[in-house]
């Protein structure tokens, strides 16, 4: 019989901290849409609620724009995210 062999991340920061990577990201989509930019002290308490509430919060209130934007919006920072820290990991393992 084979022994298989797994191993798990935990990436909410215990391991990684991603909040500079989720702020980028925000950053990102905030500028393409004509929003301003925030900083990560700004943002931090975001951090953690997911895309949609990291950008509401980046709008300086806790509710979304309208739902078409809203959908392109996180699909823009899902994107630009999973790109830019699957970048960032492989750098890490070379």
């Amino acid at each position: 019989m084979r022994q298989k062999f797994t191993v798990l991340f935990d990436l909410d920061g215990t391991l990684v901290d991603t909040a500079p990577d989720l702020i980028r990201a925000h950053n990102h989509v905030m500028k393409k849409f004509g929003y301003p930019s925030k900083s990560i002290d700004e943002l931090r308490n975001a951090v953690g609620s997911g895309a949609k509430a990291i950008m509401a919060k980046g709008n300086g209130k806790w509710k979304w724009f309208d739902e078409k934007i809203q959908n392109e919006m996180s699909d823009e920072f899902i994107s630009f995210y999973g790109k830019t820290f699957y970048m960032r990991v492989l750098f890490l393992m070379v």
